[in-house]
């Protein structure tokens, strides 16, 4: 039986962890922290997940909250100009339901799951001789620390990466008495924007305490007019701020926001990081190295949904190139081609954060519009959330895009 020992327990760890265990191999995982400290901790990063990631999950009986959180598949995106007005709406459904569970409740069952099913969970600090160390006990580390230290310690890809500074400031809340268009709770992801200033997006989320609420996710602009949040400390002030800032800014909006409440005054995340992508492998000494997995490699911002679904289709990907591996080494050629395979998939993912992160091209915008108008359109836009690679080439090639518009239009026009 061959031995994996994974670095961190977040979304792309746990996941590898648990379908290589049920794939009979011997796995471990080491942890900075207890599944206790991670359950009573500080909020983390809101994700939502989409259809093919849950899919993933409910292989591995990991969709603990089927019956229990809110699924949606309404999805409405709306675009506002500097001068306060709205330019345009699109309003679709994606084809099958996804769900935001806060990760906290989620981790802490997933290692609990792990261990009921044989895993072996260790808390402690690792450090690069423990990495080393780690390379001579296993037969394959993979390192799956997120933004943590051991992060640090994979190279930046010059090549693969688009910024070396943050694209946006970031605040998340967790609200109640939060209200789409059509004063319906909860029923849908929306994605606010306003050009120059930045995004705000919402979606249900089911939060640690057995809370059904919402998470609100604010992308601001540096210096931009929805970068108000730098002096305001507790989460009952930052909601208060961004209240005033979507009157202001977004007027068209304010009437969803203006009864929201935030559900505890510590639910709350605030900060901002660079997007960048890592080179996969790290090698320790002339024999030993480690395969970085997760937001390790590529971490990408929240903009547009895609850090735990890319995260967990790494796992997946990495899991299958692992046990396709047999018993052959887990060397450094094979490390990078796991990494290079996966990147053909993630390399859209990150194009489609960058489009977004950026000033809207033309053609970008002409596809916007006619989302707006035609529900073909806007039904292929939204569900590529769901599979980023189904919106290329047409979202980056301005050619390309009005091709697609016009079959679009000119399959409406037959079918009237």
């Amino acid at each position: 039986m061959r031995k994996i020992a994974i670095m961190g327990a977040g979304q792309s760890g746990l996941h590898l962890a648990i379908r290589l265990l049920k794939s009979g191999y011997d796995v471990t995982i080491i942890s900075e922290r207890s599944a206790g400290e991670i359950f009573n901790g500080p909020p983390t990063g809101a994700t939502y997940l989409f259809n093919d990631t849950l899919q993933l999950e409910k292989e591995l009986g990991l969709d603990l909250w089927s019956d229990t959180a809110y699924h949606s598949t309404g999805f409405n995106i709306n675009f506002g100009m500097p001068d306060g007005n709205l330019a345009l709406s699109i309003n679709s459904k994606t084809s099958k339901p996804g769900v935001s569970i806060d990760q906290r409740l989620k981790f802490y069952q997933w290692i609990k799951l792990f261990e009921r099913n044989g895993g072996k969970f260790i808390v402690s600090d690792t450090t690069p001789s423990d990495l080393l160390a780690c390379t001579e006990q296993f037969d394959l580390v993979v390192v799956s620390s997120g933004k943590g230290p051991l992060a640090k310690l994979f190279q930046r890809d010059e090549a693969k990466s688009t910024r070396d500074k943050p694209a946006r400031k970031l605040l998340q809340l967790h609200i109640n008495n939060f209200e789409h268009p059509g004063k319906t709770k909860f029923t849908s992801i929306t994605l606010d924007a306003v050009m120059g200033a930045g995004e705000i997006i919402t979606a249900p989320f089911y939060q640690k305490d057995d809370i059904q609420c919402s998470f609100m996710l604010v992308e601001s602009v540096p210096g931009g007019p929805m970068d108000v949040f730098d002096d305001v400390k507790s989460g009952s002030e930052q909601l208060e701020k961004a209240k005033k800032m979507i009157r202001e800014v977004l007027p068209w909006r304010y009437e969803a926001f203006a009864n929201a409440e935030i559900i505890r005054d510590d639910a709350f995340l605030k900060g901002s990081f660079a997007p960048v992508v890592r080179k996969p492998v790290v090698q320790l000494n002339s024999t030993a190295a480690v395969l970085g997995i997760g937001d390790t490699v590529i971490l990408n911002d929240p903009i547009v949904g895609q850090g735990g679904n890319n995260a967990t289709k790494m796992a997946n990907a990495y899991a299958k190139a692992i046990i396709a591996r047999g018993d052959k080494p887990f060397d450094v050629a094979w490390m990078n081609q796991t990494f290079d395979d996966f990147w053909e998939y993630s390399k859209h993912v990150n194009r489609f954060c960058d489009i977004f992160l950026s000033p809207p091209s033309p053609h970008a915008f002409d596809i916007l519009a006619a989302a707006s108008q035609n529900s073909e359109i806007a039904s292929d836009f939204v569900n590529g959330f769901n599979h980023p690679p189904s919106l290329f080439p047409w979202l980056d090639d301005a050619d390309e895009a009005h091709k697609y518009i016009t079959s679009k239009t000119a399959s409406l026009e037959s079918v009237a």
